[in-house]
C-alpha cells in the first residue's frame, strides 16, 4: 500500500522542518497515532529511535518501534517502523514563494490480518494522512 499527499504550508522552511521534526507532538494531528516516546538520547537524527503506538482499524492498540533512518534538516525526514506494521514514511520539505511544500509518502507492507483488511486500510490510511496533516499545517499556520 503507497500513500501520499501534499500540504502547501505558509511558514518558513525551518519553522516547517522543525515543528516535524517534533516527533513526540505526532499524536496531536494524527489520530491513528497514540503515542511517541523517544527511547534514544540525544537530539534526533539518523538512527533515533521511538517507542511508537497507533490505533488501527478496528481499533486495536498496536506497539512498533519507529527509527529516524534519514534526516537532512530542512530537506528530509525519513523512517521505518517495525513489525507489526511494516512500513517507512519520508517528509520533504520545498521552500515555495508561499512558504513551504511538504510532501509525505509512505509505503505500508500490511501483513496478516492487516493484509486481508488492506483495500479498507487504505482508504481509512488516506484520510488519517490527509486529516492530519491539515492539523500539522493549521498548528503551524494558527
Amino acid at each position: 500500500m503507497e500513500l501520499e499527499a501534499t500540504a502547501l504550508i505558509r511558514k518558513p522552511i525551518a519553522d516547517v522542518f522543525a515543528r516535524w521534526s517534533e516527533v513526540e507532538r505526532y499524536p496531536e494531528w494524527f489520530g491513528s497515532t497514540i503515542e511517541r516516546r523517544k527511547v534514544t538520547e540525544g537530539p534526533i537524527g539518523v538512527g533515533t529511535i521511538y517507542h511508537a503506538v497507533e490505533k488501527l482499524p478496528p481499533g486495536r492498540r498496536v506497539e512498533t518501534t519507529l527509527e529516524i533512518t534519514s534526516y537532512e534538516p530542512n530537506e528530509l525526514v525519513a523512517a521505518r517502523l517495525s513489525d507489526p506494521i511494516s512500513a517507512t514514511w519520508e517528509a520533504r520539505f520545498e521552500e515555495t514563494d508561499d512558504g513551504t511544500r511538504m510532501t509525505f509518502h509512505m509505503v505500508a507492507r500490511p501483513s496478516g490480518w492487516q493484509g486481508l483488511l488492506a483495500p479498507l486500510l487504505a482508504g481509512w490510511a488516506r484520510r488519517q494522512l490527509q486529516t492530519g496533516l491539515d492539523r500539522f499545517k493549521a498548528s503551524l499556520e494558527g
